[in-house]
């Protein structure tokens, strides 16, 4: 190949690798020598898409084109999402207030465009989903980051963001969270966006991991029943087990849905048409899908039942998610050496706090129990027979 010219380059923005990422590529490398890897790094359902998701997306495919819907998706997808939130949480949604996107991650990029011109300043409590930290870098919003407590279960409290120097103009907030698993109190989360409508604060609230909850004693509620200006994100990846279909939607005040519209048609026409087909029947699938649940429950306490004696005692409460973020400083300065040292030493991949904290997330690890369970089983034991040899 002939020499590049020094005028050709990529761009910088985004350009942040996951630190996860690059230990699944070493890991790939010991199983392509023949080692049996367990991975645990991922929040990525084992299994696939409901059944009747299939069926109908097959029936569409031999009497429809699928060609595209409105940039704001399919009209009867937003209707049965409104009637959703009426079911499960007992809001009122006006369907037109529901954008149907491509992925979660679609609907984040969209809020950030759509609500925050360069230069403003959007709160992100750590730890967090490290894309979108590296999406507001990319849009040129400054990501305002912010230490929790692991008293409040490292979720955010009104104390904390009145501890942010400096104005903001926006908050993300997770519940369930990732990588934490927890969870805020309906009380705890109405709080906050009633604080921040009052101060002119733009709430946007992680919805994605809505279904899979485990304790009855932190039911999930949705920002959608607390304020009128927030932005509520979620997704069929999850709890509908719809990873790679790329599907989310997100709620919108009513002035919002022109322009937002309007920016996902320049920006990606209309969200996936099989996806959409599908995900309207994905929504009535739910004994299926609460099946997965109550896998990811199993897999939880056979970790909270193991972990523990083995060193693993410091967690956030894992509410809902599928993920056990353990605080290993006691073990390890490293979070990154340490899950090395897991990878080398007993076949288990897991994910560093690196990634979704650069402050503190060297002292913490998280556990993915979204695989079968007797990966989780046998990770288990592995890592028993290897923190028993130390």
């Amino acid at each position: 190949m002939a020499n590049r010219s020094p005028n050709f380059k990529p761009s910088q923005r985004g350009a942040h690798p996951s630190i996860a990422e690059e230990l699944r590529a070493k890991a790939r490398v010991l199983e392509a020598s023949g080692r049996d890897i367990v991975y645990l790094q991922i929040g990525q359902p084992s299994t696939g898409a409901p059944d009747g998701v299939i069926s109908a997306i097959d029936d569409a495919s031999l009497h429809s084109p699928m060609g595209y819907t409105g940039a704001a998706g399919n009209t009867d997808l937003k209707n049965r999402l409104a009637l959703q939130y009426k079911e499960l949480y007992g809001a009122e949604v006006d369907p037109e207030q529901i954008i149907i996107t491509f992925g979660a991650s679609g609907a984040m990029l969209l809020a950030i465009i759509g609500c925050f011109d360069v230069g403003k300043r959007i709160a992100l409590p750590q730890p967090f989903y490290y894309g979108y930290r590296h999406a507001m870098d990319t849009l040129g919003v400054e990501c305002v980051l912010f230490e929790t407590s692991l008293e409040n279960n490292l979720q955010p409290t009104v104390e904390d963001l009145e501890a942010i120097e400096g104005p903001i103009d926006g908050l993300i907030v997770a519940s369930p969270g990732n990588p934490t698993g927890s969870m805020l109190k309906p009380e705890q989360l109405k709080e906050l966006a009633e604080y921040c409508e009052k101060r002119g604060i733009r709430f946007i609230s992680d919805e994605i991991y809505h279904g899979i909850v485990f304790d009855e004693n932190v039911p999930q509620a949705t920002a959608c029943s607390y304020s009128d200006e927030a932005i509520v994100v979620n997704s069929f990846s999850k709890y509908y087990s719809m990873a790679g279909w790329r599907l989310g939607w997100m709620v919108v005040p009513d002035y919002l849905v022109a322009p937002i519209s309007s920016l996902a048609h320049n920006l990606y026409l209309c969200p996936p048409v099989p996806a959409q087909i599908g995900a309207l029947h994905a929504i009535d699938c739910r004994p299926e899908l609460d099946h997965h649940v109550e896998r990811y429950r199993r897999n939880r306490d056979i970790l909270l039942e193991a972990l523990p004696p083995l060193g693993f005692d410091r967690f956030t409460s894992p509410d809902g998610a599928f993920y056990l973020y353990c605080h290993v400083q006691h073990m390890s300065e490293d979070s990154v050496q340490f899950c090395i040292e897991m990878l080398e030493n007993a076949n288990v991949l897991v994910a560093p706090g690196s990634d979704f904290s650069p402050m503190s997330g060297q002292h913490y690890i998280r556990f993915s129990y979204a695989g079968a369970t007797e990966q989780i089983e046998t990770a288990v034991d592995r890592i028993a027979t290897w923190r028993k040899s130390k």
